[in-house]
């Protein structure tokens, strides 16, 4: 759905007390948001009540919350049993409902939260204070500008800061050279600065690996088996909930045979990756975004991308591939470049063909 549509359908949910958009990401944040596992904050009330949270959390949707430089007090004593975790205290304003808060960190997590009659003026009075626009306006109950639906996404997260939070560090599968900008990191190789409570929110394997408590759960990096452009993909999966599009437009098509195939491969890693690491949905978009992209790429593209798909083992990929150079076939088998395919890639390829001559020909 897009934008426009969903600022209406967000204005009308607020007149009923529902303020924000249901997304993916943000309901599977539900499950971490009274969860103690990696908690790095805790909330100070003036009544002597406490509220855990998750400063990555917080630095990319209500970054108010967290204490300026200064005034971050760091207990060293407070320590986790999934390693060497610090926490911060934050001392709140006696002026702090605690009810009010509790619902600014539901709507900071979830990005949808149930605001009744009763605590409207507190809580829109702290979702003033704390920057949360979007929130702010739904209980205003004001008119919503088009494309203004509040988006749900942790991307900021990640962005290099002197307090990121990062707690762990996924490196791609590549021997290329970079420079790091985040902290003191002297890692050269490619990689990206992340956080386990958002990355296990998605992905049940390094949940698992994260709550293990073997070696492996307190290393301070992550290799996966995927190059750089895919582990940028599967962090933004990993963050927003959506992978990166790829629009078929003329951009596309003008784009070298090379590239493009470097695109192509980085969705059919994310497929595989899917696979092993019991990443939910991440496998069937990646499919959706290949379909798209395939029509409109090269034959030499395609070819290469179909073996290299096959190797992994992805056949949905395969035969999508397949489909977009079917109709091909004869072409390409009397020059020859099919030679680097295996006899199974082969015979998909001629039952392909053999539909697409039956469907044109029945179309007659």
């Amino acid at each position: 759905m897009s934008p426009g549509p969903k600022s209406y359908i967000a204005h009308i949910l607020s007149m009923f007390g529902l303020c924000g958009f249901p997304s993916k990401l943000g309901g599977n944040m539900r499950n971490v948001l009274c969860d103690s596992e990696l908690v790095d904050l805790e909330l100070l009330l003036a009544d002597g009540e406490s509220l855990s949270a998750h400063a990555a959390i917080l630095s990319a949707r209500c970054p108010k919350l967290l204490p300026s430089e200064k005034t971050f007090v760091r207990d060293g004593s407070v320590t986790y049993e999934w390693g060497r975790r610090s926490c911060y205290h934050v001392r709140m304003s006696d002026r702090v409902d605690s009810h009010a808060l509790k619902k600014i960190l539901e709507y900071a997590y979830t990005g949808l939260v149930t605001v009744d009659d009763a605590t409207v003026k507190p809580v829109k009075t702290l979702a003033k204070y704390c920057h949360l626009r979007s929130l702010h306006l739904m209980l205003q109950k004001e008119q919503p500008r088009w494309h203004s639906c509040p988006i749900y996404d942790l991307t900021t997260a990640l962005e290099p800061a002197k307090h990121s939070f990062s707690d762990i560090i996924l490196e791609a599968q590549s021997n290329d050279k970079m420079e790091c900008h985040h902290g003191s990191c002297q890692l050269s190789t490619p990689h990206i600065h992340s956080h386990k409570v958002i990355l296990s929110v998605s992905c049940e394997y390094l949940r698992a690996l994260f709550q293990s408590g073997m070696h492996e759960s307190f290393a301070e990096t992550i290799r996966v088996p995927v190059g750089w452009e895919a582990l940028r993909k599967l962090v933004q999966w990993f963050y927003s909930g959506e992978l990166p599009r790829v629009p078929p437009d003329c951009r596309w098509k003008a784009t070298s045979t090379e590239e493009k195939l470097s695109i192509l491969k980085s969705y059919a890693e994310l497929s595989s990756l899917a696979d092993f690491w019991f990443v939910d949905g991440m496998k069937e978009e990646s499919l959706q975004v290949l379909t798209s992209c395939l029509n409109s790429s090269s034959t030499d593209a395609s070819l290469a991308f179909i073996g290299f798909a096959a190797n992994l083992g992805q056949w949905e990929l395969v035969e999508a591939a397949i489909s977009s150079v079917a109709h091909l076939y004869p072409r390409l088998r009397d020059s020859g470049r099919l030679e680097q395919l295996d006899e199974d890639v082969l015979n998909m390829l001629r039952t392909e063909h053999v539909r697409y001559l039956q469907h044109r020909s029945a179309s007659k």
